[in-house]
């Protein structure tokens, strides 16, 4: 007689820890922005300045552009090297609360606590 699998069980962090964004996610929020940011001002631009603004508008709007991408990946890296650092930091007192409590190998308090 075989039991049926178990399914995959989520597990959620507390609400006091942010998690970080993926690139993907940040990359697509920075390009709606991007987005947004091109198709209501590039229009009023060039009928604020007439046929002759259109190659200024789209300097302009190139400028905003590389603003938005150069702005979007520096936070980006700024973010994940403070993730990096402080789960770096962090590390080394997970491993004496293990084996303080006696515990060896991976331990996780949400599958070992109590019920």
């Amino acid at each position: 007689m075989s039991l049926p699998a178990p399914k995959p069980v989520s597990i959620t962090r507390d609400g006091d820890e942010a998690t970080a964004p993926s690139l993907r996610s940040v990359v697509r929020k920075s390009a709606l922005l991007n987005l947004t940011v091109i198709l209501t001002s590039f229009p009023v631009l060039v009928l604020a300045g007439g046929p002759k603004a259109f190659v200024p508008a789209l300097a302009i709007m190139a400028g905003v552009s590389v603003l938005i991408w150069t702005a979007t990946y520096t936070v980006f890296s700024f973010v994940s090297l403070a993730q990096i650092y402080r789960i770096l930091s962090s590390g080394g007192t997970r491993h004496r609360d293990a084996a303080r409590r006696g515990h060896s190998g991976l331990a996780d308090r949400w599958l070992d606590g109590p019920l």
